[in-house]
């Protein structure tokens, strides 16, 4: 029996898909709620956490009335009070178990694949727990690009792409200007909106954001970006010589200084440079196929590419065929998953 993550399809207004994400979701959104009030950071209670959020909730209702309305209708399909809902897409106030995280990026193109096409390839590593809650997501809100992408219950969006032939996928960063806005897990579903690269880009780059991922974006023509950021800066990295990697730590010399705690590098540092050797080591040969391998890498092991953890493990991997609009997604540990492909059409 295949293991594969559930998917969730909704089409209409951003009210109508959020009213059928929540409906389809509300076992994995109120299991994952009640996971979060029992990992309370040990000065909060779920009162002041609510309270903290709503600092956030303001600036999104402001910059992005249309994603907080999708966020209202998961709300209702889902029969919980949307600050609930907000306040788990504050991965801000929940920075020190979200700092738990790891994931690894991959991008080659031209030259570096076998058929120069662009590939993206991502490992996702959370707590062992979140597997449980991982949904595919396929909407078509009105007006937009339709979207494919996986999310933690429905309410945040990990990484994806459209048919407008942009992909997104990233990275955790550790951060030291984090402050009150528009939490970062609503900008990626803005980015996951957009029609090009530039419209992307300026997402990416959003004043009012509260803290940022490395976005690593892409399109059909074989442009790839980390967008390597921070609440106040942003350095847009470009992929060189047609091989790029990202792990949980500022490549780029201008933004270190955002760096909240160096000591911690380790890891991070071990996977960027493996994922830099892998990519050379088959520069040329890259396809989908091999990406499946090469995410499933050990060096380093238990905490790999192939995260196996101390306390972080790889929930999901994908490779993404930017291009072709297909991205190939496996459940759990990238060692053991099988791979399932999935497609969108223009």
């Amino acid at each position: 029996m295949i293991n594969s993550i559930p998917v969730v399809e909704a089409r209409g207004t951003h009210r109508e898909v959020g009213l059928q994400i929540g409906e389809q979701c509300q076992p994995q959104i109120q299991a994952m709620l009640a996971h979060l009030r029992e990992g309370l950071p040990t000065w909060a209670t779920w009162e002041a956490m609510l309270d903290q959020s709503s600092l956030y909730l303001a600036h999104s209702q402001a910059v992005y009335p249309q994603y907080m309305e999708e966020l209202q209708g998961i709300a209702d399909g889902a029969e919980t009070p949307l600050e609930e809902i907000f306040l788990a897409m504050c991965e801000e106030l929940w920075e020190t178990a979200a700092w738990k995280r790891g994931c690894t990026d991959m991008a080659a193109r031209g030259r570096a694949t076998l058929d120069g096409s662009t590939l993206i390839a991502h490992t996702n590593d959370l707590l062992p727990e979140t597997e449980k809650y991982l949904v595919i997501l396929k909407i078509q809100v009105v007006d937009e690009p339709e979207l494919l992408s996986v999310s933690v219950g429905g309410v945040g969006i990990s990484v994806g792409f459209n048919n407008t032939k942009i992909s997104l996928t990233g990275n955790q960063l550790n951060q030291n200007d984090i402050s009150p806005g528009v939490p970062r897990l609503l900008v990626v579903r803005a980015i996951l909106a957009s029609r090009h690269l530039s419209e992307a880009m300026d997402h990416c780059l959003l004043p009012q954001r509260a803290s940022s991922y490395n976005n690593v974006i892409a399109d059909a023509s074989g442009e790839v970006y980390c967008m390597e950021g921070s609440a106040t800066d942003c350095e847009a990295i470009y992929i060189e010589e047609d091989i790029l990697a990202h792990t949980n730590h500022y490549i780029s010399l201008g933004m270190q200084r955002f760096e909240a705690e160096r000591n911690g590098l380790s890891n991070s540092i071990l996977r960027y440079n493996r994922a830099m050797r892998l990519l050379r080591e088959h520069y040329g040969q890259l396809t989908p196929e091999l990406f499946q391998k090469l995410l499933a890498d050990h060096a380093g092991y238990p905490t790999s590419i192939c995260m196996h953890g101390l306390e972080t493990v790889t929930v999901f991997s994908i490779i993404i065929q930017v291009d072709q609009l297909r991205a190939w997604i496996g459940l759990g540990r990238a060692c053991e998953a099988e791979f399932i492909e999935y497609k969108l059409e223009l």
